[in-house]
């Protein structure tokens, strides 16, 4: 590989970019999210719907996150009693995003229409933030079952941000993702009446942000092609689907549990253990568990 097809390979990595316009009265984030939503899909093993719906609601968090600082963490939670019953995603500000997708089943059989993919449920959005000792919480019930729309319903009924949100993720002909990513565009307390109903209009006009993605555009480039004002960018953040879990921290979790339930797992050969947000699978041998074992006794003694 040459230096400039390095440099290309760099400039399409997942990332998003924050910015503010010029006269102040407008923040938006766009995000590539292509590669992250692929590795979730392989590592869930997910059909295409699922796969789509768990793309977006991760493009959607990273982008929640960004307005966030450092470590501080934005989780998007989907509840509802369709095909899918659950999804998960949670973002850090400093570009990690890891998540996962709950199924009631595992066929595409019975679903006949949009709605019945979420169908009626909640949507709820938590800021973990510094200086916190819990959660930011905020839920509304789930409206059009589109990510998109729901997420801009939460920014204006929970929040009061007036927001227009946008995420595009397409498959290809064996149900894999080709590309994703999203758009958040957001009114600052100070806006102008006239300034805004220009933007959101503008917004709602452009085409599907896979399609500046498949011209080869990264996030700034799309920002610059769709925003109809001039901005400064605030910071700009690689994006990789990353997940923190460790057999250490999976072995410390067992250490909360009673020594005869450490020693029927051994016995009955449960030694698998699984992250349910990446799916990552952890396997614990005998040594493992003699030393749980010597560790919960010398604990109890």
């Amino acid at each position: 590989m040459n230096n400039d097809e390095l440099i290309r390979k760099i400039q399409l990595r997942d990332r998003s970019v924050r910015v503010i316009s010029k006269d102040g009265y407008f923040r938006a984030v766009c995000i590539k999210n292509t590669t992250s939503a692929q590795t979730a899909q392989l590592n869930h093993n997910l059909k295409s719907i699922p796969a789509v719906f768990l793309a977006k609601t991760l493009a959607a968090a990273s982008m929640a996150a960004s307005f966030q600082k450092g470590e501080e963490r934005v989780v998007i939670e989907f509840e509802g009693n369709g095909y899918i019953s659950k999804i998960f995603a949670e973002a850090m500000q400093l570009g990690e995003i890891r998540g996962y997708v709950d199924l009631k089943n595992n066929s595409d059989e019975n679903i006949n229409k949009f709605d019945d993919i979420l169908n009626i449920g909640l949507l709820k959005v938590s800021r973990i933030l510094y200086n916190r000792s819990e959660p930011i919480q905020g839920i509304v019930p789930i409206q059009k079952g589109d990510i998109a729309t729901d997420l801009a319903y939460y920014y204006n009924q929970s929040e009061q941000i007036l927001t227009a949100v946008i995420l595009d993720s397409s498959i290809d002909e064996n149900g894999l993702i080709l590309e994703s990513g999203g758009l958040m565009l957001q009114a600052m307390p100070n806006y102008d009446e006239n300034t805004l109903i220009e933007v959101f209009e503008k917004i709602s006009s452009i085409k599907p942000i896979n399609e500046y993605f498949s011209q080869g555009l990264n996030p700034k480039q799309v920002l610059n092609e769709v925003l109809p004002f001039e901005f400064d960018i605030i910071n700009s953040t690689q994006v990789d689907f990353f997940c923190r879990c460790s057999k250490e921290n999976f072995v410390s979790k067992l250490l909360t549990l009673g020594i005869n339930e450490i020693k029927e797992m051994q016995t009955s050969n449960q030694n698998e253990l699984i992250c349910r947000y990446c799916n990552k699978h952890y396997y614990l041998n005998e040594n493992d568990f003699l030393s749980i074992t010597e560790q919960l006794l010398a604990k109890n003694n």
